[in-house]
Formats: structure tokens, C-alpha cells, sequence
């Protein structure tokens, strides 16, 4: 699939939950995206690019540690929203695919992607990002490593429950990750991956790990509405008729809750796959 046609998908996907990300993902992520931050190192001197931005989890968090941030995201909506929580005085949105970052010359010293890259093609995505990094400037990345038990068996559930016939838009939506063709995600699946990548791209590998950083606690529904958010699982569940869309949320929820703790909380350890890199130029 042309460039074009993969960011026009990934753009109204985005667009669509953007609100409900802002709203249920966000404040969940908050800690994983501020632990990344750390293992990042930005220096009060850089000038960042926050690629793959969305609604600016890590954008707002790293400007007050940095001369200025620049979150770029292909989501309309999504910037719309960083717009106003983003500080004016150092950052800035721009729409654009990573793979065609609209910068002109060596702007960044820092590249921080955080999920920011799993809907981009490997080799395109590093190319632009080196392009846009100055001599000796670093790349830091962070991307879903293996999903975790509870995460899988609600996509069990779903499957279970989906409509056996779909109306036509569920349906080009079910077939567009194909359409999409290989992404990220399909090529890099663990450290080794990533360094080997990385490596081909020119960049000289500081550190790439596999880890669950940090623990993560919320409530069986906050942890469903999280699960729930993107676009691909929202329509499969709108789809339903009442009757089996209960039966599904009901299956969720139990499911959820033989994994809570004696309070009644989930702890949720993301696993994650990071890397940084120095460019050499």
C-alpha cells in the first residue's frame, strides 16, 4: 500500500479514539511514558521530536526537562487535543507521517518515539528520523513487547463475540491491517530485532532491552475502557446486538477480576521493547 493510503487509515483510526485515548489511556500510561522519559536522558539543551506524538503524554512531560519539543502526528484530532495542554512557550505540534517528517535540515539532538513508530514501515520511519537528527543527536524508542495474558483473552472474548456478518464498514475496517501491509510490529519483535534495525540504519546502539518497567495499577473497568479505546475493538463491540454485547462486557469483566488483587485492583506490568541509538552524522 502507497505511503499515502497507509496514513489516510492510520490518521481516521486515530482521529476517531482520540478523545477516548485522551480520556482512558492517557492518565494509565502516565507513568510508563514517564519512566521512558527517564531512560531517554534529555538534556536541558535539546531540542526534541516527539514522533508519533498523539495527544502529547510524552511531549508534555519531557518540555519541562528540554529547550523546546516538537510532537508530530498524523492525527488531526489527536494534535488538536495536545494543542491545548501542550506549554506555547517551548513546543509545538506538526501534522505529518513519521516516514515523511516535513523537517528541513538536522533540527533535533533528541527523537523520543513512544509507540509512536508501530504503525510505520521500519526502514522509511529510521531513514526519516536520521534525516531529522543533528550530528551525534540520539534516538530513543519505545514499542508494545508481547502482549500480556489478560490483554489476549479479552481479544479471545472478542473474537468470540463479533458479529458473524458485518455491515460494510466494519468490514473494510476488519481487512485494512492487512491492507496496511508489513508494519513495525511485524518486522521488530524483540531487543535483538530492534538493534539489528537500528544497526542497518546507520545508528550505533546504545542500549535495547525487553522489560516490564513499571506496575500499573487501575480497576477491572478502567482496565477494560482502557483495552476498549481502539478504534478496531470499539466498532467490533458497537456492532453487537445488546443482548451479546452484555454477554461480552459480563465475559470481560470476570475475566479481568480473576487476575484482581485483594482490593479489588488489577497490577498491570506492560511489557515493553526500548532502544537508544546515537547518529553519528
Amino acid at each position: 500500500m502507497a505511503g499515502r493510503d497507509r496514513a489516510r487509515i492510520v490518521a481516521a483510526w486515530f482521529d476517531e479514539s482520540a478523545d477516548r485515548a485522551e480520556r482512558e489511556i492517557v492518565p494509565l500510561l502516565a507513568p510508563l511514558a514517564a519512566d521512558f522519559i527517564a531512560y531517554a536522558r534529555p538534556e536541558p539543551s535539546d531540542t526534541v521530536l516527539d514522533a508519533g506524538t498523539g495527544t502529547g503524554l510524552v511531549a508534555r512531560l519531557i518540555a519541562p526537562h528540554v529547550r523546546r519539543v516538537v510532537g508530530l502526528d498524523v492525527s488531526a484530532r489527536s494534535l488538536a487535543l495536545a494543542r491545548q495542554i501542550l506549554p506555547l512557550d517551548r513546543s509545538t505540534v506538526v501534522q505529518g507521517t513519521v516516514e515523511d517528517a516535513p523537517f528541513r535540515g538536522r533540527a533535533f539532538s533528541l527523537v523520543a518515539a513512544s509507540f509512536g513508530l508501530n504503525a510505520t514501515e521500519p526502514s522509511r520511519a529510521l531513514g526519516a528520523i536520521r534525516r531529522c537528527l543533528a550530528p551525534g543527536g540520539r534516538l530513543a524508542i519505545q514499542e508494545w513487547g508481547p502482549a500480556d495474558a489478560a490483554s489476549r483473552a479479552i481479544d479471545d472474548l472478542l473474537a468470540d463475540h463479533a458479529v458473524d456478518e458485518p455491515d460494510a464498514s466494519l468490514a473494510a475496517l476488519r481487512a485494512e491491517p492487512e491492507a496496511l501491509g508489513p508494519l513495525w510490529r511485524d518486522y521488530l519483535q524483540d531487543a535483538d530485532d530492534v538493534c539489528e534495525w537500528l544497526e542497518e540504519a546507520g545508528f550505533a546502539v546504545v542500549d535495547a532491552v525487553e522489560a516490564a518497567p513499571v506496575a500499573i495499577r487501575a480497576t477491572p473497568d478502567v482496565f477494560l475502557r482502557y483495552l476498549l479505546v481502539p478504534t478496531f475493538r470499539r466498532r467490533e463491540v458497537e456492532a453487537m446486538v445488546p443482548a451479546v454485547r452484555s454477554a461480552f462486557l459480563a465475559a470481560a469483566r470476570a475475566r479481568l477480576t480473576q487476575d484482581a488483587q485483594p482490593d479489588g485492583s488489577l497490577i498491570w506490568r506492560p511489557v515493553v521493547l526500548r532502544a537508544r541509538a546515537k547518529w553519528a552524522g
